[in-house]
C-alpha cells in the first residue's frame, strides 16, 4: 500500500478534506443555523420576561416591548467571515496557552489542538459556543490524544481564571463535534523527511543548482517552511484542502521555489512525457497551497497601522458577538451538569417504570394462579 492509499484510508480524508465551495457552503449552512437559534433563544426569553411581567400587579399594557411582530429580529448575528475572525483569535489562543504551561507543550500538539477547534467549528458557531469556553478542552484533549501526558491539575494551574470544570464540561461536546475520529496528519513529520532526502539527492549529485553552500541553502528554505506550517497552515484552510504532503511541498516551495522546482523534477523526470500532465497538475495544486500559506499574515507580522486596524476589527466584532451570544449556552458547565441531571432523571424513570411493571405481572400471576399451575387434586379423597 502506497502513502496516498494509506492517507485515503484515514478519517481525515475521509471526514475532514473539502473542495473550497463544499468548505464554504457548509460554513454558510452553519451560520444560518445558528442565526436562527439564536434570534429563537431571545425570542423564547423575551416572551418568558414578557408572561413575568403580565403577572406582576403593576404590569401595564404595553410594557416588555409589546406591539412588535419578532422581538427576536433585532438581534444582529454574526456573518462567516466574522466567525472565522473569531475561530482564527481562537487558535492563536492555543499557540499562547501551550506557552504558558510547565513544560510548554509542543508545537505539533498546539497544532493538534488548533486543527480540533478549527474542525469543531465546521459545524458549531462562535455565537452558539464562544472559542474561550472549547479552546482550553481542546488543547488539554490535544495532549491525551498525542500522548504527552500533563496532569490536569497541573494543566490548569497555569491558565489564569480556569478551573478543572471549564475543562472537562466541553469534552463531549467537543468530541460530538468531532464525530469521535481524533486523527490529525500533520505535514510537519512529511518536511523533515522531504528535506533529508533532498540532501542526500545533493550528495548524491542527483539535484543539482547554481550557487555555493547548497546544504546552507537547503537549511534556510527548510526553517522558512517550517515556521510556515507553525503558524500560517494552522490559521489558513490548508488541512482541509490539500493533503500533508502537498502542504509541506507547498511551504517548501513558498520558502525556496527553485528549490522545489528542482526536487519535483527529480522526482518525475524519470517518468517520461506520460508525467507531463500529472507534474503540470501536481505543481498548480503545490502552487495553489503555497500562495494561500504565503498570503496569511499574522498580527505580528503586520505593520503598525495593520495592527491597530487588526485590534480594531477584533473589538469591533468582541462587542457584537457578545450581543449576539445564545443565552441559553454561555454557561457550558451548568449545561453540562443540567444534562447529566436530566439523564439521571430519565434514568429514574425508567427504573420506575420497570418495577412498576414487574409489579404489575406479579399481580397478573397472583390472580391466575401459582407459575406452575393450580395443586393437583388428591384422587383418594
Amino acid at each position: 500500500m502506497i502513502e496516498d492509499d494509506i492517507y485515503r484510508s484515514s478519517t481525515q480524508y475521509r471526514y475532514w478534506s473539502y473542495t473550497s465551495e463544499a468548505l464554504a457552503s457548509l460554513r454558510q449552512s452553519t451560520n444560518e443555523l445558528a442565526s436562527e437559534r439564536v434570534r429563537a433563544a431571545f425570542g423564547r426569553i423575551r416572551d418568558a420576561k414578557k408572561v413575568q411581567n403580565a403577572q406582576q400587579p403593576e404590569h401595564k399594557s404595553g410594557e416588555g416591548g409589546e406591539g412588535r411582530q419578532d422581538p427576536a429580529k433585532d438581534v444582529e448575528t454574526l456573518t462567516v467571515e466574522e466567525e472565522l475572525r473569531v475561530v482564527h483569535w481562537g487558535c492563536s489562543k492555543i499557540i499562547e496557552t501551550g506557552k504558558v504551561t510547565t513544560p510548554p507543550i509542543p508545537m505539533e500538539i498546539r497544532a493538534t489542538a488548533i486543527q480540533f477547534l478549527r474542525r469543531f467549528y465546521l459545524t458549531n458557531s462562535p455565537m452558539t459556543y464562544h472559542p474561550k469556553q472549547i479552546l482550553t478542552c481542546a488543547l488539554f484533549l490535544a495532549t491525551k490524544t498525542d500522548h504527552w501526558h500533563i496532569p490536569l491539575s497541573t494543566f490548569v494551574d497555569k491558565i489564569p481564571g480556569t478551573e478543572e470544570k471549564d475543562v472537562r464540561a466541553p469534552e463531549f461536546l467537543l468530541m460530538q463535534g468531532l464525530r469521535f475520529t481524533l486523527d490529525v496528519r500533520h505535514p510537519m513529520r512529511g518536511l523533515e523527511g522531504g528535506v533529508g532526502e533532498i540532501l542526500k539527492l545533493f550528495e548524491e549529485k542527483m539535484l543539482r543548482l547554481d550557487g555555493p553552500d547548497q546544504k546552507g541553502r537547503v537549511g534556510r528554505a527548510a526553517d522558512r517552511a517550517s515556521q510556515l506550517l507553525r503558524v500560517a497552515a494552522q490559521m489558513t484552510d490548508v488541512y482541509f484542502l490539500y493533503t500533508p504532503s502537498q502542504i509541506w511541498l507547498a511551504a517548501f516551495m513558498a520558502a525556496d521555489s527553485d528549490l522545489a522546482n528542482a526536487y519535483l523534477a527529480s522526482k518525475m523526470d524519470h517518468l517520461g512525457p506520460a508525467a507531463a500532465s500529472l507534474r503540470a497538475k501536481l505543481e498548480l495544486t503545490i502552487r495553489s497551497c503555497a500562495d494561500m500559506l504565503s498570503n496569511y499574515k499574522s498580527e505580528d507580522e503586520a505593520n503598525e497601522v495593520e495592527q491597530k486596524e487588526m485590534k480594531k476589527e477584533m473589538k469591533r466584532i468582541g462587542r457584537k458577538l457578545h450581543l449576539c451570544q445564545n443565552p441559553e449556552k454561555m454557561d457550558l458547565v451548568a449545561v453540562t451538569k443540567q444534562k447529566a441531571a436530566e439523564k439521571r432523571e430519565g434514568s429514574e424513570s425508567d427504573k420506575e417504570r420497570a418495577l412498576k411493571k414487574r409489579k404489575l405481572e406479579r399481580e397478573k400471576l397472583e390472580r391466575d394462579g401459582d407459575v406452575f399451575g393450580p395443586s393437583l387434586k388428591n384422587s383418594n379423597a
